[in-house]
């Protein structure tokens, strides 16, 4: 099979995979909600949004030195321990502090203390989540996409069955079932990974040993971790002082709660859908860009660059149409909400920058541009805090919208400026954005029309 059709295969193979993955996690909320309400969705938000520093200590950038090293043919037996011992350490360290400090955790930063044993429990996952982080960068460095892809699908049918056992036959708090279930699924993750990989191995074999392996594995882990605790850690700040400054605007701890988890627990997750679509492409694009940078093919560099802007606003811009047409009906099915219809639409515009900055992340993480994004990202999340912390106690959710939408804008505009001068590129007007917007417009009239006649 050549280059060209493998890679095809495997953007279909992930495309549709996530699609259906994203479609069931959508209707596992739907049926969260049922159990929680919207401040109890809140209440699940923040503590994920504490828990996701812990995950990002002990995976950020271990999978990506994976696959890139895999892709430039390094990824021997030496790489593969190397890569799983840093990330079981630093796994170790995070789930120590997690699990010790969910109390003061729970009671001074949640403000809630219903959140420390789901806190523990999520905690003990950790080693498992970074086991399958190292592993599955191997597959996708070697355009094998199947076996990842069965494991996601292992991983979120064992969380949500799981969940839904607890959750009905349990008498425990529908926290609890819903975090004993999510790290119930990352055990059954590893169960899968493990044998599989070690199979995979014994027939394929690695890649011989090459010196300063540890170096490199550090060149491309390091900026990556660094740059991702960093913003984790921001963004934890930011989810604890959105809460807290809805209360200062005036709203009582519930409904402070329930404002929160309607933007985050319920609109994002709709909005950020679509993104299943375009993200498995965008995420095959590191080893292809690589590999391409690796080779000095600066015209491979240009054309691949090139066909993820055309194709990504093509398919952003009438996703946007589609959220501003039906926002009443999604919100409605999916949550039985109100405000997250009316807050649906007003994010809708945002969708298209939204996809577009995930697939030139991607495309510079191929590029060795780990530094600039560190830069980028952390500028960004100071921004948002400081402005969150100024402005949301006076302005109130508003504010927080107004954050949203001038935080995507710059982010998105350093990290294409730096795309397009890295690879040379011209901005195609014509092309790249009259077209897509264009056919973004004659969406919304079409489906407006259906809507009325229909």
């Amino acid at each position: 099979m050549n280059k060209k059709r493998r890679f095809l295969l495997n953007t279909a193979v992930l495309t549709l995979s996530g699609f259906f993955l994203r479609m069931l996690g959508l209707w596992f909320r739907t049926v969260i909600t049922s159990y929680v309400d919207a401040d109890g969705m809140g209440l699940y938000q923040l503590i994920f949004s504490v828990f996701f520093l812990g995950v990002t200590a002990c995976t950020s950038g271990f999978g990506l030195a994976m696959t890139r090293l895999a892709a430039e043919g390094k990824a021997s037996a030496g790489c593969v321990r190397r890569c799983l011992g840093l990330a079981l350490v630093l796994s170790g360290i995070a789930l120590s502090v997690l699990f010790l400090a969910s109390d003061f955790i729970a009671e001074n930063f949640i403000h809630s203390r219903l959140a420390a044993r789901p806190l523990r429990i999520l905690a003990l996952g950790l080693p498992f989540i970074a086991c399958c982080a190292s592993l599955k960068g191997c597959f996708f460095a070697q355009r094998n996409t199947v076996i990842p892809v069965l494991g996601d699908f292992w991983e979120q049918g064992a969380t949500i069955g799981i969940s839904l056992f607890l959750l009905r036959h349990s008498s425990l708090p529908p926290l609890e079932s819903l975090m004993i279930g999510s790290t119930l699924g990352e055990v059954a993750a590893v169960l899968y990974i493990v044998p599989v990989f070690l199979a995979y191995v014994g027939r394929h074999g690695l890649a011989k040993e090459s010196s300063g392996i540890t170096r490199q594995i550090v060149h491309i882990a390091g900026p990556m971790l660094a740059g991702s605790l960093v913003r984790s850690s921001l963004s934890g700040a930011e989810n604890l002082l959105i809460p807290a400054g809805l209360r200062k605007n005036g709203a009582d701890s519930v409904a402070s709660l329930a404002q929160y988890g309607v933007v985050q627990g319920m609109v994002m997750p709709i909005l950020t859908f679509p993104m299943s679509l375009i993200s498995s492409a965008a995420m095959l694009l590191i080893p292809e860009i690589a590999e391409a940078n690796a080779g000095n093919d600066r015209r491979s560099i240009s054309r691949q660059a090139e066909y993820a802007f055309r194709y990504t606003l093509l398919f952003g811009f009438p996703m946007a149409a589609v959220f501003i047409v039906f926002a009443e009906e999604l919100g409605t099915v999916f949550f039985g909400n109100a405000q997250a219809a009316v807050i649906l639409r007003i994010m809708a515009p945002l969708a298209p920058l939204m996809y577009i900055d995930n697939v030139v992340d991607n495309l510079l993480k191929g590029l060795d541009q780990q530094m600039f994004s560190l830069k980028v990202n952390t500028i960004d999340s100071v921004s948002r805090v400081i402005l969150i912390y100024f402005l949301i106690p006076r302005f109130g959710i508003q504010a927080y919208l107004v954050i949203l939408f001038a935080s995507e804008i710059f982010n998105a505009s350093l990290s294409i400026g730096r795309l397009l001068k890295f690879a040379k590129l011209k901005v195609d007007i014509l092309t790249w954005i009259i077209y897509p917007a264009v056919c973004g417009a004659l969406t919304f009239y079409v489906l407006a029309l259906f809507k009325q006649l229909f």
